[in-house]
């Protein structure tokens, strides 16, 4: 039986580190089921969700990590994963909650509160400031079959009138679609 382990990394962020994670984790006979990355204020965070050989316990694999982060500083956190069968599966539709505008103490958490009263979903978030006094963010959501769509866009459009919210909530179809073009067009110059 295989080990399934949830690990988060955190380091400086220096040019080799992603590198030097993903080698070490081949080192260890990892196979990446998920990973995600990303630079948080000079500091590189990474986590991932993996299956090793049964050989390799999580003392085996921390050990390994910490050894090939040391010239970055890294910290790890490992957990064990649940199995399959034991995850909920949250019927419903995925979407993209997108909000601009002032920032203020306490935003995030009357947003992500008005969703887990709705037992809304969040999935993925991603929240960075766009000027001193302005922030954007973006929430993928998993909005459960027995709620009205067009109740919850009304609750967060009064939410975002009342405190100079922009606020976007689209179906994953039509943010993906105005994200990312379907077609691609490439340019060729003369000499190249």
């Amino acid at each position: 039986m295989s080990g399934r382990y949830f690990i988060t990394m955190t380091s400086h962020d220096r040019p080799g580190v992603l590198a030097a994670v993903t080698t070490a984790l081949a080192e260890l006979g990892g196979d990446m089921k998920y990973a995600t990355q990303t630079v948080v204020h000079g500091l590189f965070t990474m986590t991932v969700a993996a299956e090793f050989p049964p050989h390799r316990n999580r003392d085996v694999i921390r050990d390994h990590l910490l050894d090939v982060g040391r010239a970055y500083d890294m910290e790890v956190l490992i957990r064990d994963m649940p199995p399959e069968e034991t995850l909920m599966r949250q019927e419903g539709e995925r979407f993209f909650l997108s909000i601009t505008g002032k920032d203020a103490p306490g935003v995030v958490r009357a947003i992500c509160a008005l969703l887990a009263r709705e037992l809304v979903d969040i999935q993925r978030m991603f929240a960075v400031p766009s000027s001193p006094k302005t922030f954007s963010l973006v929430m993928q959501i998993n909005i459960p079959g027995q709620l009205q769509i067009e109740s919850l866009a009304k609750e967060l459009e009064s939410f975002g009138a009342i405190n100079g919210l922009e606020i976007t909530l689209q179906h994953e179809d039509d943010f993906n679609q105005s994200q990312f073009p379907r077609e691609i067009t490439t340019e060729i110059l003369p000499g190249t």
